[in-house]
């Protein structure tokens, strides 16, 4: 398999670069590779670490606060982190009398994005508004640096990434394979284990390529393979039907 997306992607470089030479037309530009970014393979979170990890926060202090909302929208929006970093105050809105939020997704330029909001992320972020001391309005920052003696900063992705990691490891989760992304990835995952269709879901996550969302599909698949078990029950009938045989052979041989 990496032998075959080693010589597509040769062959994608290839006809690139004729195509900004001038030489030929990128025919190769709508060929795809099998690859999958290293992106997901990041685990998703159970529901009942879904629930530690936000009951785990103080509330009580803006850094929480802010920390509390930002996982929060992750969690219920499937938010990447280059998406949560780029949310103004004013992003948030009301459209036919819902809650919503306008995102700049991966790879755009403007807005155009717009995702339902929970009333619970609408609560978290009036908490955390009313914690905030700087001179805000509605072109500021949602996330911002909150460190003494330092005027607040919009923060970036890498120091997302940094808070959450931080508050997994705070209630033990200390795994590479589980980080920041992963909180995007449980909301794919619960979305599918709540049967929701993948147009739905396509939507939500804002994949252009359905195939992105398909991963979500196979992930939960084999979730489900996992918890309940077909090779387990099998081999519990098996060992029942052996004990049957067993038990009449007994009783033959006692016959006998």
């Amino acid at each position: 398999m990496f032998t075959v997306n080693g010589y597509v992607t040769v062959i994608k470089v290839f006809y690139k670069h004729c195509a900004s030479m001038h030489y030929y037309d990128d025919i190769a530009s709508g060929i795809k590779t099998s690859f999958r970014t290293k992106e997901h393979y990041k685990h998703p979170l159970t529901r009942q670490q879904c629930a530690d990890l936000l009951s785990s926060i103080d509330r009580s202090t803006i850094v929480g606060a802010r920390d509390y909302l930002m996982i929060q929208l992750m969690l219920t929006n499937g938010l990447r982190t280059c998406e949560v970093a780029r949310i103004n105050i004013g992003d948030f809105d009301t459209l036919d009398g819902r809650n919503v939020l306008h995102i700049q997704r991966k790879g755009r330029i403007d807005k155009h994005d717009i995702v339902a909001v929970p009333d619970e992320v609408m609560a978290s972020l009036e908490d955390y508004l009313s914690l905030r001391t700087d001179d805000f309005n509605t072109g500021s920052p949602l996330f911002v640096n909150l460190m003494r003696g330092r005027t607040p900063e919009r923060i970036l992705r890498p120091t997302i990434s940094g808070i959450v990691k931080a508050r997994l490891r705070a209630i033990g989760i200390d795994d590479p394979k589980i980080t920041a992304h992963s909180l995007r990835h449980t909301c794919g995952s619960l979305m599918v284990e709540e049967g929701m269709s993948i147009e739905t879901i396509q939507d939500m996550l804002g994949h252009n390529d359905p195939s992105t969302t398909q991963i979500y599909i196979d992930m939960a698949r084999q979730k489900r393979l996992l918890e309940h078990s077909p090779s387990a029950v099998i081999a519990k009938i098996i060992a029942g039907k052996e004990k049957d045989e067993r038990k009449k052979d007994g009783k033959s041989s006692e016959e006998d």
